[in-house]
């Protein structure tokens, strides 16, 4: 849920699309050929919905918005780390990355995926992934570090 609404930047179209993921996983976890992970192979699902969403003319209007408002922050009560201004912040900073870097950092830092489960859900090498992840993490400082001045 928290991976398809840091793409999609809405409450309602992240639950169409964890719904969705979980009906595609399910219809074709036959066709699962165990090359890694079912986390892994959900995953990388559930971020091809979120893209088809993207694609979306309806869903347009809201995934163009580069930032997220306090309003829509909370995914649900439990979790209290979307809702400071702080939290806010950082997702909006990532939201201004290039797209290579956002899409290792999300996947990392909040899906909490590590670098070769990474690797294989964008289809890259693990190098290329650590070496992405670590320009995105100092493109963040840099770009928190001018919003403080």
């Amino acid at each position: 849920m928290r991976l398809c609404y840091i793409y999609l930047k809405d409450y309602h179209l992240a639950e169409d699309a964890v719904q969705e993921t979980l009906y595609k996983a399910y219809k074709g976890y036959g066709s699962f050929r165990k090359e890694s992970s079912e986390k892994t192979w959900i995953t990388r699902i559930a971020i091809n919905t979120c893209k088809s969403y993207l694609r979306k003319s309806s869903s347009k209007e809201i995934a163009d918005s580069n930032y997220i408002s306090l309003n829509y922050a909370s995914i649900n009560e439990d979790n209290r780390s979307y809702r400071d201004e702080g939290s806010i912040e950082l997702l909006n900073a990532i939201y201004n990355l290039p797209v290579i870097y956002k899409q290792v950092i999300l996947l990392n830092c909040y899906t909490g995926l590590s670098i070769s489960e990474i690797s294989k859900i964008v289809k890259q090498k693990e190098n290329t992934i650590s070496v992405r992840l670590k320009r995105a993490k100092e493109m963040l400082k840099k770009s928190l570090k001018e919003e403080v001045k």
